[in-house]
């Protein structure tokens, strides 16, 4: 792109406001603004009338992109979107962003704060070395690197070395006398999809104090040719001097108009800048401050840079043959007086003690830049004078904004001023002796003492001296707007309010309130056995935002040893954990190499109920050790993560929970709109011991199978409801259907035939209905002698005799006379239809009968030979005669209590 060139583009144009000079004459601004034209200047009517032009003020809201924008130069506090010139992504994905902005086209002195989200953050003091200081508190991971401006910066490392492809940024691209932010986005699906639409709190250029220039009589080392001399300061007087002097990088000025030191009178600069810095209120503050972004390019005009300045500190600018200078809003000493003997009678003479209506207000309104609210607009409090508004009858209204006020007390203090000046209603335009040409100084206050007018106030708005001629000789031509110390009195005014309070953020819920933990014993349905239990609770949410509370705990650590061996044996006394459970290790010094704390760890084979072998992949090859180990070490399982969704206020579990052991616990909650919530601390606590019978295991089962069981019938339900639909359509009549799908193919001596039969019938004996109805399916292969075949049959009868509906599935292989089968039969039903004579079978017809949970470790149950073989049994009561060892050596007899043992 075209930015890549040692200094920058400009920056924006996207500076706006309401200002212009006033009446074209040579005074600015101030009371004289105030006095004879705020109503003409701000009136609705002239407004549309006359288009203001655009002036600086102290944001730029919006970010801008492009080439060839006006320079700009940032003047006290001032929040800006700045210029995007440069976006790069890099890294997986390219989820990882680096936008540059430019902030000022000069230098500047920090970047306080930001915007994300609606909110100001600050910048975590502690700066990474390439990206920069990370925005402190927010949901994702953004860093912001300020480069300030200075003409000997460097190109930032972080820009060449991650540009992609490379050399898009190189050595050359420092922006030497640019401030500008390298800000750098790691995105997130969650929070962060897009780089952040950056917003920066901008402190702005360091200016130059003549207060405090020793080489100009001032005191300090302040100096006009060294920036590094110059401080940060938000007086509005000496950012006007800076522009009316011009910033320059170098050679070229920035933004400003150039003017000589000699044409800035320094006595009459050093007493606007030191009224300015004037302490005033409670607290303490001074008098005006300023902020203000200042531009230089194609139709962007010196006095858009200065009058918002002006405005600042309700200064009148005066321009005469001593020079340019302002003269800043406050009370002033007369610097004259002249009575009705000193006017020239023989001149033009126009005096009123009341202006037009056109030029009156009574009602005052306006805005100022508030920082808390970035930058933006916002109005103070409007000023209603009763007394003038009952005089004239109506509402005579106008707004002012204040582009460069930054402060709601500077901008109070300045609406108050404009009020009161702009009731202040005797103006006129006389003619007096020469004799004060020397006092009669365009700004300065005067006083006249007139019998027929009275003694009142004015300011001087224009001088203007008479030809040589045969009455007088440089006669002096002035217009007066009258004035008063009342304009400046701050004890009448009380009108901004505190900042306007928007409703605070709402008072979200972080945790479930009184959170408590409660060891149970848990009665295991149709026994004596208690099982051991955590109950958790917590008091009702008054959020409504609160969803659910998620509890996760987890059995405390306990102390083990680890060898250092191939492999490595973990000792870990009555651990209950099986091949393939997770866990891990926590230490306090260090593990033997081969295992890394705190990171998942499977069981590999376990070798007593104290021991077992690790691996640190399920299955994998189990970890050999080697190194040495010091600090006592701990094992703990994987927690257990369990949800309560709203109301609920109670959850039990049972889980992984064991009987006399320390369980930790903690909670969090859940919220719709998501927002971010995190787990509370651990808290511990002892389980209780269960009350422990073997038939806790089958009761439970039973329970499963039941629940298991119901499930399953209910699914059936909706065939049965079809089946009853299906036989309520047919038309009444006895009888029988059948209904038979067939395929079969022969080839030589081979065949292959499946069969599907659906039979339905009704038969009446002696008045006696019996239905019936049944479905087969059944297959058959055959090569010769060899076959096989295969069949299920599903039959529901009703009527006669007994009530039953029976499934059979049969499996048979021939070969010659040869034969083997397998199959079940299960049948439900009531001999002879009586419901008090219930019956259900399930016959299972096999050589070997298996029962296996799908491990490898063996089949838990199996029939062969005339023999139930059990690997593991956990039974409750026994009821045998005899029970023997495998090689016949030992037996008990327990029809008579007989314990033997025998040689071998």
């Amino acid at each position: 792109m075209s930015f890549l060139v040692p200094i920058f583009a400009a920056v924006t144009s996207a500076i706006s406001g309401v200002a212009s000079w006033f009446g074209g004459s040579a005074i600015l601004s101030g009371l004289a603004r105030f006095g004879l034209g705020l109503a003409a200047k701000y009136a609705l009517g002239a407004v549309l009338g006359n288009q203001q032009k655009a002036q600086a003020q102290a944001s730029q809201l919006d970010t801008t992109y492009g080439e060839d924008l006006a320079r700009s130069v940032a003047l006290g506090m001032v929040g800006t979107a700045g210029h995007l010139v440069y976006r790069n992504a890099y890294g997986s994905g390219n989820r990882k962003v680096q936008d540059v902005y430019i902030l000022s086209h000069f230098q500047i002195t920090d970047v306080t704060r930001v915007r994300y989200k609606g909110a100001w953050h600050n910048l975590d003091p502690v700066a990474d070395a390439t990206k920069g200081r990370k925005i402190l508190d927010i949901d994702s991971d953004v860093w912001v690197k300020i480069y300030k401006g200075t003409m000997d910066q460097a190109a930032d490392p972080g820009l060449i070395d991650k540009a992609n492809p490379m050399g898009r940024w190189t050595i050359n691209h420092r922006g030497a006398g640019i401030a500008y932010a390298v800000v750098t986005n790691y995105l997130n699906r969650e929070h962060l999809t897009s780089p952040w639409n950056a917003f920066f709190e901008v402190k702005g250029a360091p200016l130059y104090d003549w207060r405090k220039d020793s080489s100009i009589g001032g005191s300090g080392s302040h100096r006009w040719n060294d920036h590094t001399t110059w401080e940060f300061s938000e007086n509005p007087m000496l950012m006007a001097y800076g522009l009316e002097r011009g910033f320059f990088n170098g050679a070229e000025m920035m933004v400003g108009k150039g003017a000589p030191a000699s044409r800035l009178p320094i006595a009459e600069w050093t007493m606007a800048a030191n009224i300015c810095d004037e302490t005033l209120g409670d607290p303490l503050a001074p008098r005006y401050t300023a902020g203000v972004i200042a531009a230089a390019g194609s139709g962007v005009t010196h006095d858009q840079n200065i009058q918002p300045l002006l405005e600042a500190c309700a200064a009148t600018w005066v321009d005469d043959a001593t020079g340019e200078y302002p003269i800043v809003g406050a009370a002033q000493s007369t610097v004259m007086t002249f009575t009705d003997d000193d006017i020239m009678v023989d001149e033009p003479f126009r005096f009123s003690v009341k202006r037009t209506k056109s030029e009156l207000i009574n009602t005052l309104a306006g805005t100022y830049l508030d920082p808390s609210k970035f930058y933006e607009q916002t109005p103070f409090a409007v000023r209603i004078d009763a007394v003038a508004l009952a005089e004239e009858g109506e509402r005579l209204a106008v707004s002012v904004p204040y582009g460069a006020v930054n402060r709601s007390v500077v901008a109070d203090r300045l609406a108050d001023i404009a009020f009161k000046a702009s009731r202040y209603q005797g103006n006129g335009e006389i003619c007096i002796h020469p004799k004060f040409l020397a006092e009669a100084k365009p700004g300065r206050w005067v006083e006249w003492d007139s019998s027929e007018f009275g003694d009142r106030t004015f300011q001087i708005v224009e001088k203007r001296l008479g030809p040589f001629g045969d009455k007088a000789a440089r006669n002096i031509y002035l217009t007066l707007q009258e004035v008063g110390e009342g304009i400046f009195d701050s004890t009448a005014y009380v009108t901004i309010p505190g900042d306007p309070v928007l409703p605070g953020p709402p008072d979200y819920a972080v945790t479930a309130a009184n959170f408590r933990a409660v060891a149970v014993l848990l009665q295991v349905a149709n026994s004596t056995t208690q099982k051991s239990a955590l109950r958790f609770s917590w008091d009702a949410f008054d959020d409504v935002t609160v969803t659910a509370v998620d509890v996760e705990y987890r059995p405390h650590a306990v102390a083990v040893t680890v060898s250092i061996a191939d492999p490595c044996v973990i000792t870990w006394p009555s651990h209950s954990l099986s091949a393939g459970d997770i866990f891990y290790l926590d230490t306090s010094g260090n593990l033997p190499t081969g295992l890394t704390a705190n990171s998942p760890l499977y069981v590999k084979d376990v070798l007593s109920p104290a021991q077992f072998t690790a691996s640190l992949t399920p299955g994998g090859d189990v970890i050999a050790t080697t190194g040495t180990q010091d600090g006592v070490h701990n094992g703990y399982v994987d927690s257990i993560v369990k949800r309560a969704e709203v109301p609920v206020q109670v959850l039990t579990v049972n889980e992984g929970i064991l009987p006399n052991k320390q369980f930790l616990y903690r909670h969090r909650i859940i919220t719709s709109p998501p927002r971010t919530t995190f787990f509370t601390n651990w808290n511990a606590i002892n389980t209780l011991a269960e009350t422990s019978d073997v038939s806790v295991g089958l009761a439970q089962q039973q329970q499963d199978m039941i629940n298991y069981l119901a499930s399953l019938s209910a699914g059936l339900q909706e065939f049965r409801a079809k089946l009853a639909q299906l036989a309520a359509a047919n038309a009444e009549a006895a009888g029988r259907q059948v209904l038979d799908q067939s395929v079969a193919v022969r080839f030589q001596n081979a065949t292959a035939s499946a069969l599907t039969e659906l039979d339905t019938s009704i038969t009446e004996i002696n008045g006696v209905l019996t239905a019936q109805a049944s479905a087969i399916t059944a297959v058959q292969a055959s090569v010769g002698l060899i076959s096989a075949d295969g069949l299920f049959q599903i039959v529901a009868q009703a009527g006669s005799g007994d009530v039953v509906s029976r499934m059979v599935a049969q499996v048979r292989a021939t070969t010659g006379s040869a034969w083997v089968d397998a199959g079940w039969v299960m049948e439900a039903g009531f001999t002879g239809g009586n419901p008090a004579a219930p019956f259900s079978n399930f016959v299972v017809k096999a050589n070997k009968f298996v029962v296996t949970d799908g491990t490898n470790s063996g089949t838990p149950l199996t029939f062969e030979s005339g023999q139930l073989k059990l690997l593991v049994a956990n039974i409750g009561t026994v009821i045998a005669g005899l029970l023997k060892s495998p090689d016949n050596l030992f037996q008990i007899t327990l029809a008579d209590g007989k314990i033997e043992w025998f040689d071998p």
